[in-house]
Formats: structure tokens, C-alpha cells, sequence
């Protein structure tokens, strides 16, 4: 059962998560996709899962297209790009942290999946950031070196491809076609800011028109809220 879906609720979390780091951001927003009272906690989960939970509350709020603008790495032309949430789609964990295993020197090495707690726990702009991730992910712990840890570096995609999303692009000018990172999480966040900036200056507008409060103009639907706005220009 997943949270009811309100534009307070909305507002509440762009409140809680203005200043936060993107993990943090991330994890409010895929709370709203996962309901009340997890038995995991989501931080505690495959950034897969993370991600296809961000993906659904996606489409519930703004629909399955995304628009985008990417400059092609040959050409150098802009482009204007309509990605759809089936694009970044990927199956989700089939356990609740995959966990696998490789032999390497005469060793079995088990690792499981990043988590967001990983990513919250690590100084991304840590010279050592990429290696102390990787370090989290060994199961057991234990020293590892630089082999081990870029052989399951190169393992993980494998064990949660839903981690890391990425597009399939093609420039129509120089037929240049490459594969690009998206900031799922960055991209929705963006989308709800300008979602809650645009509806507390509806509440400003209204709140001082008709003197009513933040909750009598959220409990106005969209369409009526926008007749008001109208009346309220002359």
C-alpha cells in the first residue's frame, strides 16, 4: 500500500529534503512510492529498488515522458530528447539484497548490492569515493586490494542493473549513438521543486485575494484553484 499521494504531502517533502544531500532526497521520495511501515528500510534496500520505486511515484505525479536536452559528444549539437520511464525501467532485486560471489588469487569474495545507506555514508568527493563503496559491498569485510575491489567494481551492474540508470541516444545530425547516465532521483527532485514553488505562489496568491489559508486552497482541486487564480487577475 503505498502513501496517499497529496500535493501537501508534496509540499511537505520538498520541505524536508531543501538542503539536503541527493540520497536523502532520493529516499523521501521513494518513501511516498513505498507505503507505511516497510519491513526493510529503504535505505537498507538495492538502489534498484530504490530506483523503480522513484520511476513509479514518477508517473503517478507527472507522467511516463521526460523531456531532456543533451549535447551530442561528437557533433557537439543540442539535442532535444523525450526519455520514457519504460527507457530507465529495469526488473527489480529478486531478494532483498542481492548477494554474489567471485573467486579470484585462491579466494571466494561474496559482495551484495549498493544501498543509498552506502552512498550516505561515503564523501562523494572523497579522493578514495569509488574503493570505499566498493569496500562497503564486501560481505564479511576484511582487507581487500585494489584487484578485488575493481573486480567487484565490475561485478555489481550485473548483480542490480536497475542501480545505474542509463539511456540508448542517437544524434540525428552526425548518426553519433552513445549511452547516457540519468540522475533519475536529480530529475524528479527538480520536478517536485518546481511543482511545490509553483503551488505556495498559488497559495500566496489566493491566501491574500481571498484571505483563505494554506489548507483551504490545497483542499480547492487544481482545475476550480486555477478558475479562482483567473477571476482573482480580473
Amino acid at each position: 500500500m503505498t502513501t496517499e499521494l497529496t500535493e501537501a504531502r508534496l509540499l511537505d517533502i520538498w520541505e524536508a529534503g531543501a538542503g539536503q544531500r541527493p540520497p536523502d532526497r532520493a529516499l523521501l521520495l521513494g518513501a511516498l512510492a513505498d507505503g507505511p511501515d516497510p519491513a526493510v528500510p529503504l535505505a537498507n534496500r538495492p538502489l534498484g529498488e530504490l530506483n523503480a520505486l522513484l520511476l513509479e511515484l514518477r508517473e503517478r505525479c507527472f507522467g511516463t515522458a521526460l523531456p531532456c536536452a543533451t549535447d551530442c559528444p561528437r557533433c557537439e549539437e543540442q539535442l532535444d530528447v523525450i526519455v520514457t520511464t519504460s527507457e530507465l525501467r529495469a526488473l527489480r532485486p529478486s531478494t532483498p539484497v542481492p548477494v554474489g560471489a567471485l573467486h579470484l588469487d585462491g579466494r571466494e569474495v561474496a559482495y551484495r548490492a549498493l544501498t543509498a545507506a552506502d552512498l550516505l555514508a561515503v564523501d562523494p568527493d572523497a579522493p578514495d569515493a569509488r574503493s570505499a563503496l566498493v569496500r562497503r559491498c564486501l560481505v564479511g569485510g576484511g582487507a581487500a586490494g585494489d584487484a578485488v575491489l575493481e573486480a567487484v567494481a565490475e561485478r555489481l551492474a550485473a548483480l542490480d542493473p536497475g542501480a545505474d540508470t542509463a539511456v540508448a541516444l542517437a544524434c540525428p545530425y552526425c548518426r553519433h549513438s552513445w549511452s547516457a547516465a540519468f540522475d533519475l532521483a536529480g530529475y524528479l527532485w527538480t520536478e517536485v521543486e518546481a511543482y511545490a514553488r509553483r503551488l505556495l505562489h498559488e497559495v500566496h496568491q489566493l491566501a491574500r485575494e481571498y484571505g483563505w489559508t494554506e489548507a483551504e486552497v490545497l483542499g480547492v482541486s487544481p482545475t476550480r484553484r486555477q478558475y479562482y487564480l483567473e477571476a482573482a487577475a480580473g
